[in-house]
């Protein structure tokens, strides 16, 4: 194997263990702080991103249509809390899985029948996300996580 062919399959590991670390830090900290283990929560993501994507479409402006998007995307995550999620607060977490993994179904289906099967790509100002930024953020989280839990036992030592 040629050096750089792995030194690209190390790098796409690396981003590949800090995406699973980003996921199950979400994981986590929903489950924490609410008792809920919902596993829907990049498809809320997902739908805030189209909708971002077809508000600056029909309205013509990135900066109007990124605070539109995240109010509707609440809405739409307040309203399903308020709906569907609350009603399995006191039930067992298995029953929490089953609804948030057909939240995944639901909502893809509907980024399909609304938007289509192609790939859009949002232009805004400036790139707010790009590959070593996401990994810097990632790894970054991870060593403050690990920061944070080093001290904590050090203070219980």
């Amino acid at each position: 194997m040629e050096f750089n062919t792995f030194l690209i399959q190390l790098l796409n590991g690396v981003q590949y263990g800090l995406l699973l670390f980003l996921v199950s830090s979400g994981l986590t900290l929903v489950f924490g702080i609410m008792g809920v283990i919902n596993v829907a929560h990049g498809s809320f993501y997902m739908i805030g991103a189209y909708l971002a994507w077809w508000l600056t479409a029909a309205l013509g402006s990135f900066w109007l249509a990124l605070p539109a998007a995240i109010v509707l995307t609440v809405a739409i995550g307040l309203a399903l809390e308020a709906l569907l999620i609350k009603r399995l607060y006191r039930r067992d977490h298995l029953y929490q899985v089953l609804l948030t993994y057909g939240l995944i179904l639901v909502f893809e289906e509907t980024r399909s029948i609304l938007w289509g099967e192609e790939r859009w790509k949002l232009f805004s100002p400036f790139e707010l996300v790009w590959a070593g930024g996401a990994t810097g953020r990632a790894a970054g989280l991870g060593a403050l996580a690990w920061l944070k839990e080093n001290r904590k036992a050090a203070a219980l030592e």
